[in-house]
């Protein structure tokens, strides 16, 4: 059809496969590891490799198995550097940080709020992966001391914020004794 374009894996089939035949290769690549490899390597399950390695944007390569259905083998490179960035697993929380939850008590704000603060740079985020009862986890902490002086320095700010309103209302209010006090000429 005329002014149709039609994407690559029409043209030359699923991505990932031979670029000549649009099948899956025979042999698994020398630079590459297979999806469940890649998953015991990052400690995660085999779905959750994939996922993280096609947001990686990994170059991947199907390959044909015998009986069974294409195996994808991943970068080995990719694999290894998403490793290297994932911090290490810890088992005890430090005494000095608090978490999401107890931040949010200490600053009487909502969690919403609290990431703001961490985006504008008035809190420091630290993510930690830590075992639980239900598997591994990423959370964010705050160091307890920044999450007090904050709390601090914005009560300060209500407070002040609460008696310039209390100024405001009561010249308003004595205008208005004022005036109602005024003989009518």
């Amino acid at each position: 059809m005329p002014g149709v374009t039609y994407p690559a894996e029409i043209l030359h089939g699923p991505r990932g496969a031979d670029t000549r035949s649009g099948k899956a290769y025979k042999h698994p690549p020398v630079w590459g590891m297979s999806s469940r490899q890649a998953a015991e390597k990052l400690g995660v399950s085999v779905r959750t490799a994939r996922s993280l390695l096609n947001r990686h944007k990994a170059r991947y390569r199907l390959v044909a198995q015998p009986g069974k259905a294409a195996c994808m083998y991943w970068e080995t490179r990719v694999v290894n550097l998403l490793l290297a960035k994932r911090s290490p697993l810890v088992r005890k929380i430090p005494e000095k940080l608090c978490s999401a939850c107890e931040a949010c008590c200490i600053l009487m704000v909502a969690r919403s709020s609290l990431f703001r603060y961490a985006k504008q740079g008035l809190l420091r985020e630290y993510k930690i992966r830590h075992a639980t009862n239900s598997g591994v986890r990423q959370l964010s902490y705050y160091l307890r001391a920044d999450v007090r002086k904050l709390a601090g320095r914005r009560n300060a700010a209500l407070a002040r914020a609460r008696s310039l309103q209390q100024e405001r209302l009561q010249r308003a209010w004595n205008g208005r004794i004022a005036s109602s006090y005024e003989p009518n000429s």
